[in-house]
């Protein structure tokens, strides 16, 4: 028998009880054992992943992003198969891999089984994250989103922090380099995605996936807030032409510096300050997927 080791976030589960146990009974009812913990913080999340000891089995994170991103650094480095209980705000990783939001078809998935080896990006050799990593603006908009503005409004809660955000963001000096692109400008807002959906299923860019081996980075001019939202649809389809407004760059890794020290974070949490140096890993864990979005262009 086939087993799992189902991790949750009770934070996550609230309201979600009903559904939870059905998708616990479908698993069973397919013959796969599952184990049920919570965690109690990010350091038993880790220790409940390492203390793991069935070597054919799968952890199961029932959990947001957030929950999702304290579990990488365990995943890799015990090479486990990670699968998805979508219960947070915005999911996006479980967008990336093609996992319904439904937990009943969510688990329907798992039983399928169908896995692909999917990148992860590292900050500093040192910080994992699976979605994206950005800096001012996105940073602003983090701050203004709260657990109970999350609970209360869904996905409507980032549009609202959005709006907050913009009309006070100030635009900073960076300068990115690749293995053969250099550029120094000023930006207001700056990010590096390794997987496809961030922010409530906006998309990092339209070449992006979890397939790819490939870090995008985009990064938006400092501009009037109403001319930002004019924005809002080419950012949130990940549009790819480059203009005088946007600018995007695909590389396996990027140096990024700035001229006052900046707060960056990742999958929704602080990671660290610039200088940064991100590169990506691919096929760096396996993972259990449904329908997983490919490139929308001809150009991976």
């Amino acid at each position: 028998m086939q087993h799992a080791l189902l991790i949750i976030n009770p934070h996550s589960r609230k309201g979600q009880d009903e559904a939870l146990e059905g998708a616990v009974r479908l698993l069973e009812a397919s013959g796969i054992e599952v184990s049920v913990c919570e965690s109690e913080s990010e350091s038993h999340l880790v220790s409940l992943i390492k203390d793991y000891e069935r070597e054919d089995g799968i952890v199961i994170i029932g959990g947001g992003d957030g929950t999702i991103s304290s579990a990488l650094q365990p995943l890799h480095s015990c090479k486990r198969t990670l699968a998805i209980f979508p219960m947070g705000t915005a999911n996006d990783l479980a967008r990336s891999l093609g996992v319904p939001e439904n937990l009943l078809d969510a688990a329907q998935v798992i039983v399928d089984g169908r896995r692909q080896k999917i990148s992860l990006a590292k900050v500093n050799n040192e910080h994992f994250f699976i979605n994206v990593a950005h800096m001012g603006l996105g940073v602003e908009v983090t701050r203004e989103l709260t657990s109970d503005s999350k609970k209360f409004f869904g996905i409507f809660a980032y549009l609202g922090a959005f709006l907050k955000a913009i009309k006070r963001n100030k635009s900073f000096k960076v300068h990115i380099k690749t293995d053969d692109w250099y550029i120094s400008t000023r930006v207001i807002h700056l990010a590096v995605g390794n997987g496809r959906f961030y922010g409530g299923g906006n998309i990092v860019d339209q070449r992006s996936t979890l397939l790819d081996g490939q870090l995008n980075l985009f990064f938006i001019k400092p501009q009037r807030w109403w001319q930002l939202l004019l924005l809002g649809p080419s950012l949130r389809q990940g549009a790819l032409d480059t203009t005088d407004r946007i600018v995007r760059k695909a590389a396996e890794k990027f140096s990024i510096q700035t001229s006052k020290p900046k707060e960056l974070e990742a999958d929704g949490e602080f990671k660290t300050t610039t200088p940064v140096e991100f590169e990506v890993i691919p096929k760096a864990i396996e993972a259990i997927v449904g329908d997983i979005p490919t490139s929308t262009t001809g150009n991976v």
